[in-house]
């Protein structure tokens, strides 16, 4: 297994700053400093991007350049110790298009986000660099206190193992592997470009998705068979498939999908919350662990 760099695990009075990636604040997030507030209530300072509140055609949080330039400034300043997205959305493959992207190496910090972050997530295992896949300012607010509990305790290096109820869909066994993967979508477009992962590495493979018809689902999930990334991977977790469209014309449900494209010869664990619902657990990516799954549940355990 090759080394990865962990950046350092936040204390007490360390600066984060959050920062725009892709889409641009919704006008119910303009309105609100929940979040920052969350975050100064853990002991932490909060720098926010010069291009926070950016918005160009497209529905980008500023153009390209400016997204970019915000995160160069983060990954320079040595305050900062982590950088959270506000949101998804679009625009991740265009912003890391603009980026001097060496810099990540030379400035290894804790980067947050999921869904269209999974951009960026993808890149930094690229360069050997561990991540966190969690809840991000967009996502938090009424009812997510156990998205927003899970993600203090992963800045803070305080997530050491989850365990999941049993799931009828689930394959038992045990395997252990660097856990990569993330939004379905994105990591189908990541194919072909220089931050694919191709697994070949002993990896434990999580999925997710959003807002997708059947029958974009069946196509993505066809490709990464035919790929050999399920065959590839040496235990697969599936995270939360959330706002699909199309079951009733299929006649099935989206895990059931799912479920046709599973190996049955390795760990395969169902019902894992992390994804756009809440709880959404923080995971960290890149990072070696333990996958078991049982009739009686699933245990994920990080080294």
């Amino acid at each position: 297994m090759k080394k990865y760099i962990r950046p350092e695990f936040l204390k007490e009075g360390d600066t984060v700053a959050v920062v725009a990636m892709a889409s641009a604040l919704s006008e119910k997030s303009r309105q609100t400093l929940y979040w920052k507030e969350m975050l100064e209530s853990w002991g932490l300072h909060v720098k926010l991007g010069k291009h926070l509140y950016d918005s160009e055609p497209g529905e980008f949080a500023g153009r390209d350049q400016d997204r970019a330039a915000d995160i160069t400034e983060m990954l320079l300043d040595p305050e900062v110790k982590a950088l959270i997205s506000f949101r998804g959305g679009y625009g991740s493959m265009r912003t890391v298009r603009a980026l001097d992207t060496s810099l990540f190496a030379a400035h290894p910090k804790w980067l947050v986000g999921f869904s269209d972050i999974t951009v960026f997530h993808a890149l930094l295992q690229s360069q050997g660099i561990e991540s966190i896949h969690g809840a991000m300012p967009s996502t938090i607010g009424e009812n997510s206190h156990a998205s927003e509990e899970s993600l203090r305790k992963a800045l803070f290096g305080q997530v050491k193992s989850y365990r999941t109820a049993p799931h009828p869909f689930s394959c038992c066994g045990q395997a252990r592997g660097r856990l990569v993967g993330g939004n379905l979508s994105l990591l189908h477009s990541c194919l072909r470009t220089p931050w694919e992962n191709h697994l070949d590495e002993d990896s434990i493979f999580f999925i997710e998705d959003v807002d997708e018809r059947m029958y974009n689902l069946d196509r993505m999930l066809l490709t990464l068979q035919q790929g050999g990334f399920f065959e590839r991977a040496k235990g697969i977790i599936v995270g939360q498939f959330t706002d699909t469209t199309g079951e009733d014309e299929w006649k099935r449900s989206v895990l059931e999908l799912v479920r046709e494209y599973m190996p049955t010869d390795k760990p395969v664990l169902f019902g894992f919350d992390a994804g756009h619902e809440h709880p959404n657990y923080s995971l960290y990516l890149g990072r070696e662990v333990t996958l078991d799954v049982t009739p009686d549940g699933g245990l994920l355990k990080f080294e």
